[in-house]
């Protein structure tokens, strides 16, 4: 009877435990909609470790949060809930699901989904599966998932959110599927392993940071389609070689290749007007440019400590160059300045201490203030259309020889 009375105990005890884990309890909140308005949610919460946000009149649900117990390493997320005769469709996963769970290593993701944030700071996770319901991952959605190597993203996905993939240090492969349209600042920002990435058509816009010190990047794969580079976005891509860039380019911002300290070419396409501040500074093997006649304007820096460059020939409509731009190029041999330059900034050729000839079209004699500072002038040999008019200048006849253009 003993015995009896004992199994009663223990059985009834374990089905206390199974309804205290899969108790409902139903809450409201206050919370503010995308468009700044308040709302009222209706939250469940299961068990006490389940947690979501349900909308009564669409019978549809947001997974809000997890908390897992000390063990657990695997998140299967259900494709549904039922309450109150009703059954929730879960459509999206809110910012504190992971809950920076660090033991968490893998995560399934039912279809229906489409979209997901809230994985940040997961820093076990190695392996997750997403569906090809998904159209959206959020901002922070895997920041510093740093054991994560690789991911499939799903065709049918449109938006790469803030910093998704930010500092996923292990991150060693990624394809962006051909439905993204644009990726969001900061994507992934300090992907160390990252060795390669193709930009699809259909992407019209790169943000800022998005491939900020992406150290081991080699191949960068650019298609048609890509108008605009945002700042910084390729900042410190210290491996990368070479790049050429879309016909499609419009704008290119500053800061966009700065620091790609193995970069040796670009080619510019003729679409692009502009070389912004710091575009390609201290992008120390870069050999030789070529501009396309398109571009008219050189902002300040652009070239600056590009130390392995030797010959610059400046594009055909630039009217003048900003200051600093091809400040510390100390392997510069020769410069080639057009005949509509009219002023050559502060500091443009500043400690360009290997220049040996300068190719100047103007008739009249540009304004260099300060433009050659730092420059042993006596070894500069200036070939010049008038001589006459260069040598009535006071900061022209201080190089070394004024000879025609041959």
């Amino acid at each position: 009877m003993k015995k009896v009375f004992t199994v009663l105990t223990i059985a009834l005890s374990i089905m206390q435990l199974y309804a205290q884990q899969t108790e409902i309890r139903r809450s409201e909140y206050r919370s503010m909609d995308d468009d700044g308005n308040f709302i009222n949610v209706v939250q469940l919460e299961i068990g006490g470790r389940y947690f979501y946000d349900i909308d009564e009149n669409t019978h549809t649900a947001i997974f809000e949060r997890w908390y897992g117990r000390e063990n657990d390493t695997e998140l299967i997320i259900p494709s549904s809930i039922d309450y109150n005769g009703v059954t929730y469709k879960i459509v999206a996963l809110g910012d504190e699901v992971g809950n920076q769970n660090e033991k968490l290593e893998k995560v399934i993701i039912p279809e229906g989904v489409t979209r997901i944030n809230g994985f940040a700071f997961c820093h076990g996770l190695k392996n997750i599966t997403i569906p090809s319901s998904v159209k959206e991952i959020g901002s922070n959605a895997f920041k510093e998932c740093i054991e994560l190597e690789s991911i499939v993203l799903p065709e049918g996905l449109s938006t790469l959110g803030y910093r998704a993939f930010y500092n996923c240090v292990k991150l060693k492969s990624i394809v962006i599927p051909s439905s993204v349209a644009r990726i969001e600042s900061g994507v992934f920002h300090n992907c160390q392993q990252l060795s390669s990435i193709t930009i699809p058509s259909t992407i019209s816009e790169i943000g800022e940071e998005v491939f900020y010190n992406c150290v081991s990047l080699k191949t960068i794969n650019f298609n048609e389609g890509l108008q605009s580079i945002g700042k910084g976005a390729f900042l410190h891509c210290e491996a990368l070689k070479s790049i050429v860039l879309p016909n499609s380019l419009k704008a290119l911002a500053s800061y966009a290749f700065s620091d790609c300290t193995s970069l040796e070419s670009v080619k510019f396409p003729k679409s692009l007007k502009v070389i912004p501040e710091a575009a390609f500074a201290k992008c120390e093997a870069l050999t030789s440019i070529e501009f396309p006649e398109s571009i008219y304007k050189i902002e300040r820096s652009a070239f600056r400590e590009c130390t392995s460059l030797k010959k610059v020939e400046l594009p055909r409509n630039l009217t003048a160059l900003n200051n600093c731009v091809f400040q510390g190029c100390s392997s510069l041999i020769e410069i080639v300045v057009p005949e509509g330059v009219t002023k050559i900034g502060y500091g443009s050729f500043c400690s360009c201490n290997s220049l040996t000839d300068i190719y100047c079209y103007s008739e009249m004699p540009p304004a260099i203030d300060g433009a050659f500072d730092d420059v042993p002038l006596e070894q500069v040999t200036v070939h010049v259309p008038v001589v006459k008019k260069y040598k009535k200048d006071i900061s022209w006849k201080a190089f070394g020889k004024l000879v025609p253009i041959q």
